[in-house]
Formats: structure tokens, C-alpha cells, sequence
């Protein structure tokens, strides 16, 4: 059991919020979830109930860019739905700013906190007996259509 702010949650619990972000975010590696942004990955964070999304500004940029962000799957000490996390990552589009780095890095660049994305609103417990979402615990496109799953 990982205790999360005033959840304590199962291993499967935080399983399954994993594979629930993972498969909502998968869409968004072909569309936009934010201009310019597209998703590049979802990899779930080790030691934490958190994962780090990877954004990439698309094969279409002259500039490319990427952006690495900590999002908690607990906040208030109740679980994030997939949909928050979407919603989000969608308000960066709309000129949200982040700052603050989180002392980790990925891919060499300096991971920040995403924390204010997904403040509020959570919810009950996924362990509620709803059927286990399908798919990976995360995925990172190294290259363009050549997906690393995390499992």
C-alpha cells in the first residue's frame, strides 16, 4: 500500500490510474492536446504516485522542442481522473505558465512540476471494482512511431 496525501491507495490502484492516463493521452501523439504540443510520452514515475508526460512541438516545427512535466495522480489526497489530466494539459495552450523544476530530469532536460494542472477535483478510490483499463502503464515515442512501453 502507498499512502498519498489521505488516501491510502493498492499498488493496483495506482496500476490502474497509470493505464487510465497512459490510454487517454495516447490520442494526443497524433493531435495536438495543446498548440504546439504534442504528447511524446507518458512514463510512470518510479517512487511516486506520479507520472512524467513528455509534450514535443510535432514533426511539423521548424523549432522542435520538448517539455517534460510531473503530474501527480493524487491531488487533495483523492486520484486524478484520466479527463483532468487531459484537461490539464489542454490549458497550456491557453497560455497557462508552469515554473519551478522538480530536481529530476529526463531525456537530459530538467523535468517541471505540473502539480497546478490537476489541483482539485479528484475522486473515490479506483478501487471500486470498475473493469481494469487496458494497455501499458506508459509508453515514450524515442522515435516517431516506434513506441517504448512500460508495462
Amino acid at each position: 500500500m502507498s499512502v498519498m496525501g489521505q488516501l491510502t491507495c493498492s499498488e493496483g490502484c495506482l496500476a490502474r490510474a497509470q493505464r487510465a492516463v497512459s490510454a487517454a493521452l495516447w490520442h494526443y501523439t497524433d493531435t495536438p492536446v495543446a498548440r504546439p504540443y504534442y504528447v511524446r510520452g507518458c512514463v510512470p514515475e518510479p517512487q511516486d504516485a506520479a507520472v512524467i508526460v513528455a509534450l514535443w512541438t510535432g514533426p511539423s516545427a521548424r523549432e522542435k522542442r520538448n517539455l517534460f512535466l510531473r503530474v501527480p495522480l493524487v491531488s487533495g489526497g483523492l486520484p486524478v481522473p484520466p479527463w483532468r489530466v487531459v484537461a490539464g494539459l489542454m490549458r497550456l495552450g491557453r497560455g497557462t505558465h508552469l515554473f519551478g523544476s522538480v530536481g529530476r530530469r529526463f531525456d537530459g532536460k530538467p523535468v517541471l512540476d505540473g502539480s497546478a494542472l490537476v489541483e482539485g477535483g479528484g475522486r473515490s478510490c479506483l478501487c471500486d471494482g470498475s473493469p481494469e483499463p487496458e494497455g501499458p502503464l506508459g509508453f515514450y515515442l524515442e522515435r516517431p512511431g516506434e513506441p517504448r512501453h512500460y508495462s
